[in-house]
């Protein structure tokens, strides 16, 4: 964010396509940094070394000590962390220069009518990229971490202890971004027909609104004035010009930042960014709460959120790049036409309230108010909750109430598998069983198992039955099925709120390109990315994430050797306030936008007359 505004400032100054070459190099060399703590720090020793342990089980009587396994230092945590930072940096300062300077490149070298399809093409890229990138990685995810070696026997990517291939992403768009160097870097600083393109802009008469011309003349007159200044020293005389230009960008910069951001523009900004913060803390979480709502797998979740999501935003700005230029808007009509698509956007945020099936998740032995009242309860430390989930299957098992584990067996959610009165049991060659110790390595037990060397049951007195290891599916019970309606018209809802909510995406940046002088674009599409961020992608996630932890009924329990240990992911939310909650902040941000962008289009519209 910081970087922004001066990267798009005087590298639109400069060769273009030159300068996005050398912002390439930076993204290439980001992305191969973030492989280096794959190199830097893993063994192939450790891949299997986070083991789980079956404490969760029945057991008779209190077993002390903490899993074994080897595990990553705090250094190395920390450093790898480091790695990812700095990485994520590079990266981020050569893709936003790269979506900045690369519409402005356009912008000065096609006409203004095919510069609609142009950026449409752009930000389509950009809504493609991130799709094409995830299928990619949920493939290499499919492989072993370490190419060169093949992965443990029995050890499957169904397998909890499954380490995927995170690395060879990044590897793969680094070196497709260096092949990509040369290529960008030779372009032209101008097309040939740059100067027709330039004088059809200038005849239109909105390439200067909003200026000062005046204060650019002074600041030149005051260069003229201070190369005139007599010095005795050639090296004190170069350092004085040095300070002087220095100065000179200074003010420049910031009388271009004032010149730019205008009542008009502002909102215009502020209009893109609200819905922006909607998009980001919708879809940042969505995946999660559609899994929660109708009970979908991860894959599934994965497939048709991603498919839904994709092709309406992608529709969405195709359509209304190619809409402007078929009518031939100029910049008030596009304005206007910004404001509509909020407007017809509106209705669709009611498609949140469609989620959910009529089936609700619950928990034996607790219902819904009980749930909500969970944390309480266990706050108090009586053993409230203890007593409500205990039965006769499991009055021996000594379960803790504080490190729940949801379960599903036999289509019933338990609390976790202790209070399903759940113990592991192996067959012996003889025909006879024998029960493991609850301190029996599980990991190891599910390879076995996998593998075909061991038999091993699981007898679980609440559920009435002797099941195998993979018949206990953790998280609660989930039956798609029965939510196939229900899925399908949120689906169509969602789809719909994607195509209107991105349908102004391309006429809103031409407002600003069309009422900004040439020179300034570069820094007027900077600052409109620097309050697309600030008012909606940094703060969304974190907030939207807030108050779906707050939603939260059943946290899972993460237990250290040196604490009492911690709150973990969420194991079962308020399904019912999760769809308010997704609705409030559709509506609020697309009902700001709405009026962001028609306070924009008055104020547009009073200048142009």
């Amino acid at each position: 964010i910081v970087l922004v505004p001066l990267v798009s400032y005087f590298g639109g100054r400069t060769h273009i396509p030159r300068f996005l070459g050398y912002c390439l190099a930076f993204f290439a060399a980001g992305s191969f940094l973030f492989a280096v703590p794959h190199f830097a720090f893993y063994r192939p020793d450790d891949a299997i070394a986070g083991t789980a342990s079956s404490s969760a089980f029945c057991q008779s009587a209190e077993e002390e000590g903490c899993p074994g396994g080897p595990a990553s230092g705090p250094n190395t945590v920390t450093l790898a962390i480091l790695v990812f930072m700095l990485a994520q940096l590079m990266v981020s300062i050569g893709a936003s220069a790269l979506w900045i300077l690369g519409a402005i490149y356009l912008d000065r070298n096609v006409s203004q009518q095919k510069m609609n399809m142009y950026l449409s093409a752009l930000y389509a890229s950009a809504a493609l990229g991130p799709a094409v990138g995830y299928l990619m990685n949920g493939k290499l995810l499919d492989h072993w971490i370490d190419p060169s070696n093949p992965p443990p026997d029995g050890l499957t990517p169904k397998s909890s202890m499954w380490m995927g291939n995170w690395w060879m992403g990044y590897m793969i768009f680094g070196g497709i971004s260096f092949v990509f160097l040369p290529v960008l870097s030779c372009f032209p600083r101008y097309l040939p027909g740059t100067v027709a393109v330039r004088k059809a802009k200038l005849k239109s008469g909105e390439l200067v609104m909003f200026n000062s011309q005046p204060r650019q003349r002074e600041g030149e007159e005051q260069e003229d004035s201070t190369f005139r200044v007599d010095s005795s020293s050639p090296t004190a005389k170069a350092a004085l010009v040095r300070r002087s230009r220095a100065a000179r960008d200074a003010r420049a910069f910031f009388a271009a930042c004032r010149d730019i951001l205008t009542p008009m523009r502002v909102f215009n900004m502020l209009a893109h960014g609200t819905e922006n913060f909607a998009v980001s803390a919708l879809s940042t979480f969505m995946p999660q709460i559609i899994e929660a709502q109708f009970g979908l797998s991860p894959a599934q979740t994965s497939i048709v959120f991603g498919l839904t999501i994709v092709i309406g935003a992608t529709s969405g700005i195709v359509a209304g790049g190619w809409f402007v230029s078929w009518r031939k808007y100029d910049g008030v009509e596009t304005a206007r036409f910004c404001w509509i698509a909020a407007l017809l956007a509106l209705p669709f945020t009611f498609s949140f309230l469609l989620m959910g099936c009529s089936e609700k998740p619950e928990v034996s032995n607790l219902d819904l108010q009980q749930t909500r009242n969970l944390e309480a309860a266990l706050s108090y430390g009586n053993g409230t909750v203890n007593a409500l989930l205990t039965e006769t299957c499991n009055a021996g098992c000594l379960c803790s109430e504080t490190e729940p584990d949801l379960v599903c067996i036999d289509g019933q959610t338990f609390y976790s598998s202790c209070y399903a009165g759940c113990s592991l049991v192996e067959e012996m060659s003889n025909g006879t069983e024998v029960a493991l110790a609850s301190s029996t390595d599980l990991s190891a037990l599910l390879l076995e198992e996998e593998d075909g060397t061991a038999q091993v049951s699981i007898q679980c007195s609440c559920a009435q039955g002797t099941e195998s290891l993979a018949d206990i599916k953790p998280g609660y019970c989930k039956d798609p099925k029965k939510c196939g309606k229900e899925l399908i018209f949120f689906l169509i809802g969602l789809f719909l709120l994607m195509f209107f909510t991105f349908l102004n995406n391309v006429p809103g940046s031409q407002v600003i390109l069309r009422s900004t002088k040439l020179a300034e674009r570069p820094l007027a599409m900077a600052l409109k990315s620097i309050t697309y961020r600030l008012t909606g992608s940094l703060p969304a996630p974190l907030l939207m994430g807030f108050a779906l932890d707050k939603l939260c009924l059943i946290h899972s329990f993460v237990s250290t050797c040196d604490t009492t240990g911690t709150d973990g992911q969420c194991l079962l939310a308020d399904n019912q306030k999760v769809k308010r909650l997704c609705l409030l902040v559709g509506l609020v941000f697309k009902v700001l936008s709405f009026v962001f962008l028609l306070v924009s289009w008055i104020l547009y519209k009073r200048h142009k007359v």
